[in-house]
Order: C-alpha cells, then sequence, then structure tokens
C-alpha cells in the first residue's frame, strides 16, 4: 500500500508540474510571436533601400543666422544591413576646409513606429540621434545637438526629401531660444551611375 500511495503521489507532483509548465510554454510562445513581429521587416524597412548606392553629396552649412554659409563636397555610400532592418551610410569629405569622415545608422523601429538615426562624425565625440515619422518621401525627424559654446543641448530639427529616384535633399534646423528657426544645414544628394 506505501508503495502504491508513493506512485501515486509522485504521479501526482509529474501531473501538477506538466500543467504548470503549459501556461509557462504559452506564455513564452507569445513572447516570441510579439519578439518576431517587433523584429519583422515591413514597407518602412522597404523605403530605406533607396538610400543603397554611392552619392554625391554637396553641403551648404550656416554657422549662425546671416552668416554666409561653407560649401563642401563629400561623397556617400549607403547598404542595408542585418536583413535588411538597418541602412548604413558612411560619408567622405571634407568641411571646412578640413577632411571630413561621418558614419549615420537608420532604422524603422517597430515598437515605436518612427525612423530612428544615429550620427557621428570626425568633427566631434558625441551621439547625434534623431527620431521621426514619414510621410510619402518626406521624413521628419528631431532631436538635441550639443552646442559646444554653452554645453546645453540644442534641439534640432530634420528633414529628408527624395526629389526623385536618384535625388535627395537633407535639411537641418537649430530651434533657437526663442523658438524661432534657422537653417543651419542643406544636403543635396544624388546618386552617382
Amino acid at each position: 500500500m506505501k508503495k502504491i500511495f508513493v506512485v501515486w503521489a509522485a504521479l501526482l507532483a509529474v501531473l501538477v508540474a506538466l500543467a504548470q509548465e503549459k501556461p509557462a510554454d504559452a506564455q513564452q510562445q507569445k513572447a516570441v510571436e510579439a519578439y518576431m513581429k517587433m523584429g519583422a521587416v515591413n514597407e518602412n524597412h522597404e523605403f530605406m533601400k533607396k538610400y543603397a548606392g554611392n552619392w554625391q553629396v554637396q553641403t551648404t552649412a550656416w554657422m549662425a543666422p546671416g552668416q554666409p554659409p561653407a560649401l563642401s563636397r563629400s561623397t556617400a555610400r549607403g547598404e542595408m544591413a542585418l536583413g535588411g532592418r538597418f541602412l548604413l551610410m558612411n560619408f567622405r569629405g571634407e568641411m571646412f576646409g578640413q577632411p571630413f569622415e561621418g558614419m549615420q545608422i537608420v532604422g524603422y523601429d517597430n515598437l515605436q513606429k518612427k525612423y530612428i538615426t544615429f550620427w557621428i562624425d570626425s568633427t566631434s565625440t558625441f551621439f547625434f540621434l534623431t527620431s521621426g515619422t514619414r510621410l510619402g518621401n518626406t521624413i521628419n525627424e528631431a532631436g538635441f545637438w550639443p552646442d559646444p559654446l554653452t554645453g546645453a543641448q540644442v534641439t534640432v530639427k530634420a528633414r529628408t526629401v527624395w526629389v526623385g529616384p536618384d535625388e535627395y535633399t537633407y535639411e537641418q534646423f537649430m530651434v533657437m531660444p526663442d523658438g524661432s528657426e534657422f537653417k543651419s544645414m542643406e544636403n543635396r544628394c544624388t546618386r552617382i551611375k
């Protein structure tokens, strides 16, 4: 009788354990499905493929409102990475008469439902992040740029507009303390064929 009781107790313990694992398995499956949906490539990632290839970039930069612009030229190379989830752009040229390199990573975050742009370059040590949305062929973003004179963060707005299949413009606007904006930079990008 003792043996039967021990066998029944062991069987009951196994059944209880199995019953408890099923909800955990179902919850884990839900988590996996949500993660897969969050990481899926969609039409927003497909849009970024337009940037793949080689580009001639003409930059016009203004240091302050009313100041004459500085002109420079560079080239850029764009390529999709990580299964089409991110765009990598590498820029080379000159800025203000000095050699210049910049690196940009752009992605579409399915969770935030926004494009996120990460920028670093050879003229600074900070990370520049913007985020925003797309309507048709225009992406509008906003972020913060450090002011080296004050150490404060300055609000920046950016707009990328596709003019045609082989040309786009990127404009950057600094938001002044009084809320006014001034155009601090414009890149005209033309595909090299």
